[in-house]
């Protein structure tokens, strides 16, 4: 893709944005929109927590997500640990290198191809923005090098609204309740932060749930989490 392309494709996002509103809803909604792919979601690095989803298209997406947190490990994961994209040809079978992940994603029926691209300013490990083809099948060097480009504008989108106190910016409500959880369960066993969240994922993944469905029920003291 040449340079006037790139451009073009600039502009194309910047407009998208803009007339959804701003916000990461836009910029998702944007990367769908100028990018040939069927969903996206963004998910940014939260501290102790580690990647979290907080924003998807669709549904779809927001079960892969899920699944990927709760994991703690998936294609977005590494994208942003090794800082390149990650292919992922077909979500069904191509998830070996990740075996929490593709035990959290079984039975799900989920399919198509991804491609992780990290989010990254300098040094310093943003997140990634996650892009879904409803087709299987390696991502041709022109796809990434414009989702590269994508990639880059979503950046500056979260470095431009990183003093914006709306709404719209806001920690989405999931990961509030994950960190509410988290803190609880670090008071109550007298542990690190980090090893709460540890032992948040661990009984998720023994108990077939996600990540939000285990905060939530120890926010409303339904269950007690012990280290294992």
């Amino acid at each position: 893709m040449g340079t006037s392309q790139f451009d073009q494709l600039t502009g194309q996002f910047l407009l998208e944005v803009r007339e959804a509103g701003g916000g990461l809803p836009a910029v998702c909604a944007a990367c769908v929109r100028v990018l040939p792919v069927r969903r996206c979601a963004i998910v940014l690095e939260d501290g102790e927590a580690g990647l979290q989803p907080w924003c998807a298209s669709d549904d779809f997406a927001d079960l892969v997500e899920s699944a990927q947190a709760t994991a703690g490990e998936g294609p977005a994961l590494s994208a942003v640990a090794f800082g390149v994209p990650v292919s992922v040809i077909d979500l069904s079978v191509d998830c070996e290198r990740w075996p929490g992940f593709a035990e959290a994603l079984s039975g799900a029926g989920v399919s198509g191809s991804m491609l992780a691209v990290p989010l990254r300013l300098g040094g310093i490990r943003l997140g990634s923005v996650d892009l879904y083809r409803d087709t299987v099948g390696r991502n041709g060097p022109r796809f990434i090098a414009t989702a590269l480009h994508v990639a880059d504008l979503v950046t500056a989108s979260l470095v431009l609204a990183a003093g914006d106190v709306a709404q719209q910016w806001a920690q989405p409500p999931s990961a509030r309740r994950i960190h509410q959880a988290a803190g609880m369960t670090s008071a109550r066993l007298g542990i690190e932060l980090g090893d709460a969240y540890a032992c948040l994922r661990g009984y998720a993944f023994a108990h077939g749930l996600s990540l939000m469905q285990v905060a939530q029920r120890v926010v409303d003291r339904e269950v007690l989490i012990e280290v294992e």
